[in-house]
């Protein structure tokens, strides 16, 4: 979901696009988010504006899936 290649930080709708794109092959129920140990080569800002934008996706398709009844919201 995250590019950890690249110091560019991705936008929260990146990241939702790119798990839309991963829902296609793994259950909604089976797919988690979650950072890998490639963060620590990125330099402090950039790791950090990812895993803001990380966040900020997974709560808004959170709220995306509770809205259609198929999560109940934490």
């Amino acid at each position: 979901m995250l590019n950890l290649g690249d110091e560019t930080v991705e936008t929260p709708d990146e990241v939702i696009r790119r798990v839309r794109r991963g829902l296609e092959y793994v259950p909604a129920g089976r797919l988690v988010l979650f950072p890998d140990c490639g963060m620590k080569y990125l330099p402090r800002e950039a790791a950090f504006g990812k895993l803001s934008a990380m966040t900020a996706a997974a709560a808004g398709l959170r709220a995306e899936a509770a809205a259609l009844g198929r999560l109940s919201p934490d």
